[in-house]
């Protein structure tokens, strides 16, 4: 007997699943003896599996390196999405069908809580108990891995089959321990969503598109400038014909950034009406029915004042991710003799650009207009403006409304 209806491989999002397992954790508690008791325990022991840190936890982000942002981003939403399952456990009811009396666990060797251990190994006759709770921790610590990269997890849908989410062993081992001892890339944390949603990966990609649902950061979905760099959000509809595609950015053009030349104008002398921005999608780099996951890429189009420009997705994304975000200062004040410049002068120009140091470039915190010059701007030297005693000589990106 299963515990699943998921067989013949299928979408479910975090609350069908957790009402599947549901099956496995009655089961368990059936096979130790029975009572609320018994269920406490087990549901303990998740709990402190779950955790970020401790001897029972199962993604230690305690420790390692420090001052990342990204790691950041990821410890918290993983505190986060611990609390979304554990919600999920402790007000499910199951689905009513009844578990099996016992399953072959995968060993994966999570160390189990005092309760636990006495309820499971104490007694003989227990082998199908500490199977059962086995298989239902393992499948909940895969369910919460599988969707760390994600700022609404509730709202995923991962593809699971007959032996639940243990198709991502390989794939989750691969992201934790990155997480855990480096400073992990983006395209990795796509690459796990990915392969948790859509059961495949493209190299490189920085968002895809699947079932009906648009996968990128936040900021491309009209997200805070200051939100999530890292993660990735979720939108219903489509951006290509294809019901899987992978976003990758387009080919630098290999060329130095040119220097802006344009006068420099009084700070508050700048301002953007009637700002319009889309989402355009590339051709395939490799159309359905090639080897293959289809590849496109897609750029950012900005229009104003009459005209409209033109940023490839994925190097405003990157341009996100390397900004500066110091602290915001008590009091906003204007950068002392600083010079700026409109953002038409820097999307005008071909390729990348660089402004001269110092330089403020306001946006009126329109964000289609900061993402789309983040894409146009050299990488690295620039800050999310918003008041700040910023020191050193930085481009400031004023992304004050």
């Amino acid at each position: 007997m299963t515990w699943n209806d998921f067989a013949a491989g299928r979408a479910v999002d975090p609350a069908a699943f957790v009402a599947a397992a549901h099956a496995l954790l009655e089961s368990a508690v059936a096979a130790a003896g029975g009572g609320e008791a018994a269920r406490a325990d087990f549901v303990a022991g998740l709990e402190a599996s779950l955790a970020t840190s401790g001897p029972y936890a199962t993604l230690r982000l305690d420790a390692g390196l420090a001052d990342q942002g990204v790691r950041g981003e990821l410890r918290d939403n993983a505190i986060a999405v611990s609390e979304v399952v554990l919600d999920l456990v402790r007000s499910t009811s199951g689905t009513g069908t009844p578990g099996p009396l016992d399953i072959h666990s995968n060993c994966v060797g999570y160390a189990w809580i005092p309760p636990v251990v006495e309820r499971l190994i104490g007694e003989p006759g227990l082998h199908a108990a500490r199977n059962l709770y086995n298989e239902w921790l393992w499948q909940l610590v895969l369910l919460r891995d599988a969707l760390i990269p994600f700022t609404d997890p509730s709202r995923v849908r991962l593809l699971a089959d007959a032996d639940g989410l243990t198709r991502l062993r390989d794939a989750r081992d691969w992201f934790t321990v990155q997480l855990m001892t480096r400073r992990i890339p983006h395209a990795a944390i796509v690459r796990f969503a990915a392969e948790a949603v859509t059961g495949g990966y493209a190299e490189g990609a920085y968002g895809f598109q699947h079932g009906g649902t648009v996968v990128l950061p936040p900021v491309a979905l009209d997200g805070d400038l200051l939100g999530p760099a890292y993660l990735l959000g979720l939108r219903e509809g489509t951006l290509v014909a294809e019901d899987t595609a992978y976003f990758v950015q387009g080919q630098e053009d290999g060329e130095t950034a040119s220097t802006l030349s344009v006068p420099a104008r009084a700070i508050g002398d700048v301002e953007v009406v009637g700002l319009t921005d889309r989402l355009v999608p590339g051709p395939p780099v490799n159309p359905s029915g090639a080897a293959g996951p289809v590849v496109r890429t897609l750029s950012l189009v900005v229009g104003f004042d009459g005209h409209e420009w033109t940023t490839d997705l994925g190097r405003a994304l990157r341009g996100h991710r390397y900004a500066a975000r110091p602290a915001a200062a008590e009091a906003t004040t204007e950068p002392e003799d600083a010079a700026a410049w409109p953002g038409c002068a820097v999307l005008r120009q071909d390729g990348q650009v660089a402004v001269p140091d110092g330089g403020v470039i306001p946006t009126g915190g329109q964000r289609a207009l900061t993402l789309a010059l983040l894409g146009r701007l050299r990488p690295g030297n620039v800050v999310l403006y918003t008041g700040q005693a910023v020191g050193g000589q930085r481009v400031l990106l004023d992304i004050r409304g």
